[in-house]
């Protein structure tokens, strides 16, 4: 019979100190302290988080897996722009998974789960009346968890999980630009359908919910007086795309 041997304590204190270097780099892209195009480096990054170069290179390996840098050959490290074609695409998985989930949440739903949103938005609507959007915003969105939680699909979670840094980086960018108050009012909707179990209302109101968020996000992104309505499909997407960079000479 074969035994497992312990991993070396260098070996794991470098794990660790990769992990430590993702989680801060994230947050800080995510807090806009590394604003998008901002330019990174290793030696910047080991000097501002105290950390050595080898974990730092592996969290910036870690960091283009979820889209959030760019390695760029002989340049150095970029923090990634936030482009029309990846909210859409984003925006498109959500709305398909998570109307499927909320529908299911919403004819599942038990006593534990009921009290768990009650709780979630009572605590984000106090936090909202006190004037703390970013603590309110950050109890209001359990209810995405939640409703993932409870569809009891492992794929559907995995998938999510992927998603999970760029929809984070978009709530908070919906989140300094005013959208907290309607969002949360948007969740107490979805939140009164799942506690009828009205399925198909929970899943329009999810539905409603997520293009909204998808609309301020491309609202931010297009040229200013552009419309995004008509911008919800990959081939609309392209053609956007190409058009731009052929009335830029690229």
């Amino acid at each position: 019979m074969g035994s497992h041997l312990p991993e070396p304590r260098a070996k794991q204190d470098r794990r660790s100190l990769r992990q430590l270097a993702y989680e801060d780099v994230k947050q800080r892209i995510l807090d806009s302290r590394y604003p998008p195009g901002a330019m990174l480096s290793e030696n910047q990054l080991a000097e501002e988080l105290c950390i050595s170069r080898t974990p730092i290179r592996e969290a910036l390996r870690d960091l283009a897996t979820a889209g959030l840098v760019r390695i760029l050959p002989q340049r150095g490290i970029v923090v990634s722009e936030l482009t029309l074609q990846d909210t859409v695409e984003v925006y498109q998985l959500r709305e398909q998974l998570e109307c499927f989930a909320t529908r299911l949440a919403a004819q599942r739903i038990g006593s534990d789960d009921r009290r768990g949103f009650e709780a979630d938005h009572l605590r984000a609507l106090k936090y909202l009346a006190a004037g703390n959007d970013r603590l309110a915003y950050d109890h209001s969105i359990r209810l995405h968890a939640r409703i993932i939680a409870m569809a009891r699909n492992s794929r559907l979670t995995q998938v999510m999980n992927l998603l999970a840094d760029q929809t984070h980086r978009f709530g908070l960018l919906t989140l300094r630009n005013g959208r907290a108050r309607s969002a949360i009012a948007e969740h107490g909707e979805i939140i009164a359908a799942l506690l009828g179990n009205d399925v198909d209302l929970a899943e329009q109101r999810m539905r409603a919910h997520l293009r909204a968020d998808r609309d301020v996000v491309l609202a931010l992104i297009l040229p200013a007086g552009a419309d995004p309505t008509p911008l919800t499909s990959r081939r609309e997407v392209i053609l956007y795309a190409t058009a731009t960079q052929e009335g830029d000479g690229r």
